[in-house]
């Protein structure tokens, strides 16, 4: 036993290393944080945003959608909040369920409508993405 002994160090030190090494390695690994691309459009289809532009006709539009594509963020919740002419308007809760993930949310435009307006997608306080775009 005594000649196999040093051996059997040597093999458990070697087996044990890369373990001890990538939990190390894993626990010093900072989370990239999220990042979103966000567009505003006129309606969805197929999980994806039509009628998207910067400007919309008051007129031909009762809805607008912001959709956003959110990278990131998984098992998290983000906020959609919609200004018009820089004061809150909605603000709309949605949860990311993994990395990319896409979302979107919905405004019912009022009779005056018409000015600037903006979508921002906010994690944690913190502003990601922000659209603005026009109602004429």
């Amino acid at each position: 036993m005594r000649k196999y002994w040093p051996a059997v160090v040597v093999a458990s030190a070697f087996l044990l290393t890369p373990r001890i090494t990538f939990a190390q390695e894993q626990a010093g690994t900072a989370k990239a944080a999220a990042t979103a691309e966000a567009a505003v459009g006129t309606a969805i289809a197929d999980r994806a945003l039509t009628g998207a532009a910067e400007t919309f006709k008051a007129a031909d539009t009762k809805t607008l959608y912001c959709f956003s594509k959110v990278t990131n963020a998984e098992n998290s919740d983000i906020e959609h909040v919609w200004y018009h002419n820089d004061q809150e308007v909605a603000r709309v809760k949605l949860h990311v369920g993994g990395s990319p993930w896409r979302t979107h949310s919905s405004k019912n435009l009022p009779d005056d409508a018409a000015g600037s307006w903006r979508c921002d997608v906010v994690q944690d306080s913190t502003v990601i993405k922000s659209v603005a775009f026009k109602v004429e």
